[in-house]
Parts: structure tokens; sequence; C-alpha cells
């Protein structure tokens, strides 16, 4: 009874803010209370995720809280709500449901059970009363918002600008199933002579997270070129970073010796030095090292790291020696590293 009482409270004080204010009226009690007065409402749901600081979520601050125009499209059609990408609401928000924030503010819309209809980053370009009318009609249609996308791409849709958003969106939830089924798409469609093209490199930069995509690939085997068209530092953070997402996906788990020492090539070719990009490595290669029962080799590499570390935290030790002992008992072995447990 009592939680009805206040759900009831929230409601009438939403619409008494619809009434007395000229900016789109977001929820202020949370983001729990903002899908329960949804479904009293029947209403989907827009959620801005902001970041504070951000330049472009306070321009867009301003639209919302003073454009009555853009105010009475939400309040008509949408429970609107904020939330700061790094608190713990945001957090939580972003942990439930898979979602990388790759820029701020990033604009999401759901239904009123919090099924993500759709999801995108919005800049000062987009900051203006025409598009933010557009983009909330795109996303309460099931023919054009995000969420049919999947459905497109099964049904063999591979226009260009289709798949990068496709890929762009698959990222942005965390599908790294089919942000690379999506992206191989792409590259597979691009002629050779193209590869290095100012928009490939971008798709480079913002959808490509799979280093065995066929553009990385040109990358790494011409980086010369690319350094010479666009900057040593940009082709440098666009390799490593694919690298790293690469790394750490779920697949890793799964990768050969052979593909890991691919990797840690691909590093070096950049300049990453060699303590970097052994101490990144350390853990997956010496657990691929110990399943392929190698594990003096994995020891080695244990030992040679550690003789580089200048002080080694206990902590780091104990675990270590958990992680090492996980795998082997033979204390013949284990004495080669004994020193880093006696940390």
């Amino acid at each position: 009874m009592l939680k009805n009482i206040t759900l009831f409270i929230a409601i009438l004080l939403t619409q008494t803010l619809q009434a007395q204010i000229k900016g789109v009226s977001f929820v202020k009690t949370g983001l729990k209370s903002a899908f329960e007065i949804a479904k009293k409402q029947n209403k989907p749901v827009f959620i801005e995720i902001y970041a504070n600081g951000c330049p472009h979520c306070e321009n867009f601050k301003k639209t919302f809280d003073s454009n009555p125009k853009v105010a009475a499209y939400y309040n008509q059609r949408f429970v609107s709500y904020q939330v700061e990408v790094n608190s713990p609401e945001g957090r939580a928000l972003r942990q439930k449901h898979n979602i990388y924030v790759v820029a701020t503010p990033t604009m999401t819309f759901w239904d009123k059970d919090e099924n993500l209809l759709h999801i995108q980053p919005a800049g000062d370009e987009q900051n203006n009363e025409a598009y933010l009318k557009t983009m909330a009609d795109r996303a309460v249609d099931p023919t054009k918002n995000t969420a049919s996308y999947k459905g497109y791409f099964e049904q063999g849709v591979q226009e260009d600008n289709f798949l990068i958003e496709y890929g762009y969106m698959c990222r942005m939830i965390c599908d790294t199933t089919h942000n690379i089924a999506a992206m191989n798409a792409y590259a597979i469609k691009q002629e050779a002579a193209g590869f290095s093209n100012p928009s490939n490199f971008l798709v480079l930069q913002k959808v490509v997270i799979d280093d065995e995509n066929p553009l990385f690939k040109h990358v790494v085997n011409n980086l010369e070129s690319y350094y010479a068209k666009y900057g040593k530092k940009d082709v440098v953070s666009t390799v490593e970073n694919i690298v790293m997402y690469s790394l750490y996906c779920s697949r890793a788990s799964n990768y050969s010796l052979e593909k890991l020492a691919t990797m840690k090539e691909n590093l070096r070719k950049i300049g990453v030095d060699k303590q970097s990009i052994a101490g990144r490595f350390l853990l997956i290669e010496t657990r691929a090292l110990f399943k392929a029962n190698q594990p003096e080799k994995a020891i080695d590499l244990i030992d040679e790291f550690y003789k580089a570390v200048k002080n080694i935290d206990k902590k780091d030790a104990e675990f270590i020696e958990k992680y090492v002992r996980g795998y082997v008992q033979d204390n013949t072995q284990l004495s080669k590293i004994n020193w880093i447990f006696k940390k």
C-alpha cells in the first residue's frame, strides 16, 4: 500500500512539474521509479547518460531545460530520466545491460519493461529541435531503431552505412560476436585500393574491435604509409586499442600460442616496449602454456617478468603464488619462482 502511495505521489509530482516548467520533465526519484511510472502511463522511457564536466552534456542540458517545443514533444511521448555515467546508478545500468558508453551524452530509449529500443551518442551537431524530435520518432519505430538492426543484418542487408551503424551499435551493447560479423562483412566489400581511405580509417578508430579484421591487418602490414597519411600518434592508438580489445574479450581464453605471439608482435611494431607487452600478456600467455603442458616455459616467463619489476607488491606475489599452484604442484619446478612467493 505504501509503495502504491509513493508511486502515486511520484506520478503527481511528474505531472505537476510538466505543467510548471518549460523544459523536459526528468524524473528525480530514481531510475526504478521512472520505469514504474512508465508502466503506469504505458510510455517508453528516455534515458540520457551524461558525464560530469562534459561540455556537450551541458549544452544538451540547456536545450532540455529551456526549449519548450522539445520539452512538449518528450513530455508527451516519454518518461524521461538522466543518469551520470560513473554514478553508482549509472554503473549499475551499464553493467546490467552490457552498455559501453563510447561518448557522452549517450541517448538511450527503452520500452516500459526495460528492453533497449535505441542507443546512440550525440554531439553538438545533433543538439537542435529538429534532430531531437527525429531521434525520438526513430527510437520508437520498430523499422528504424537500433533494436531492429540485428534482424536486418540476418536478412542480408549489406549496405556500407548500415554495416557501420550496426557494428557501432554492437560495440555499444558489448555484442562482440555481431560486431565482428558486421565489420568482416564490411571489410570484404571494400576494394583493396581503398582500404586506407579516410572512411575506413575512421571505421578502424570507432567501430572495429577485432585484430583479425582485414582492415586491421592492412594497417599493421603497412604502418609507414598510414603514419604518413594519418599521423603516427593516431595510428598507434588505433592499433593498440584493437589489439587490447581482442586480448581482453571472452574469446581470448581460447587463443593459441601462435595467435598470442602475433598480437605481441603487432604491439612491438608500433613501439610498445618489451616489459609492457610482457605484463599485458603474462596471465593469458602463461595460462595457455600451462594448458599446453609446458609449465617450465610458463614459469620462465613469470620469472623473467618479475625480475624486471622493481618492487613486487605483497598482494601481487600472493596472487601469483595461488595462480601458479593451481597448475603446478611440483616443488622442483616451483623452486625457480619461490623468490616471488617469499615477497
